[in-house]
């Protein structure tokens, strides 16, 4: 059956594995940026593959053991909505790879990385459990708040740290704005979570507010980000140089 839902989700699984496609493909035109590329062509394969089966299950139940792709969970108002749970999978893959372009793209450490990624992975952990245990679902939400609150800040103060210490304007400006696409598009995800949990949003209306924040945040989000892959080879000829500055024998007389 066709209905809004279906229809949303293949167009959505279409469009992340036509940018993964295209993000995969130019790095054959731009080898020295190739991280950047597989990183990003990756997360939008994983959102595809996401979308793919929840496509499928909402099409035809059948074509699954129920709860494969799709849960049913009490709404709290006496009654059962579907719970998109692979929604949540997807974004414990991917997040963690988004905080990763933007963390090459600024330059940070490892440390930096694991950091944010940590948090982001306890967010996305904590918010499952608030959206398929209706009895902790506002404890686990106050938990995952927090490590969103959390990840904010250190995204948010890093890179426009590093972008007021960057030389190459290009790079500054591309640093933040990625950085306030990821942080505005990603405060919608716990505006979404309270409308769905208090039965404000319809199914339908679920599936396309959730699918246009998915497709911001990933398949938009690679496009400014791999749009100069000039600037992107060219960080990558500065780090090998730095890199082999620091790696010099010292004599010492």
């Amino acid at each position: 059956m066709a209905t809004c839902e279906v229809v949303t989700l293949w167009i959505c699984a279409a469009l992340f594995l036509l940018a993964a496609l295209v993000f995969m493909f130019k790095e054959r035109s731009y080898p020295k940026a190739k991280q950047f590329n597989y990183t990003t062509a990756l997360m939008n394969f994983i959102a595809a593959t996401a979308y793919f089966f929840m496509a499928l299950a909402m099409e035809d139940p059948n074509v699954a053991f129920p709860g494969i792709s799709l849960g049913t969970i009490p709404n709290g108002a006496g009654g059962f909505r579907k719970f998109f749970w692979m929604r949540y999978l997807s974004w414990f893959l991917t997040t963690p790879l988004i905080l990763l372009d933007l963390g090459m793209l600024s330059g940070f450490d490892f440390w930096d990385n694991f950091l944010m990624i940590a948090l982001d992975l306890c967010m996305i952990a904590a918010g499952y459990v608030g959206a398929g245990e209706h009895a902790l679902e506002w404890q686990a939400f106050s938990l995952s708040f927090f490590f969103f609150v959390a990840l904010m800040f250190f995204l948010t103060t890093g890179v426009l740290q590093k972008a007021n210490e960057e030389a190459n304007d290009d790079r500054a400006a591309r640093m933040t704005t990625l950085l306030w696409l990821t942080v505005i598009v990603w405060c919608t995800y716990p505006v979404y979570f309270v409308l769905v949990q208090r039965n404000v949003l319809s199914q339908c209306a679920e599936v396309v507010v959730f699918a246009i924040s998915d497709v911001l945040s990933k398949a938009v989000f690679g496009i400014l980000l791999l749009a100069d892959e000039d600037l992107l080879s060219s960080l990558q000829d500065g780090g090998a140089g730095q890199i082999a500055m620091t790696t010099q024998p010292q004599v010492i007389a």
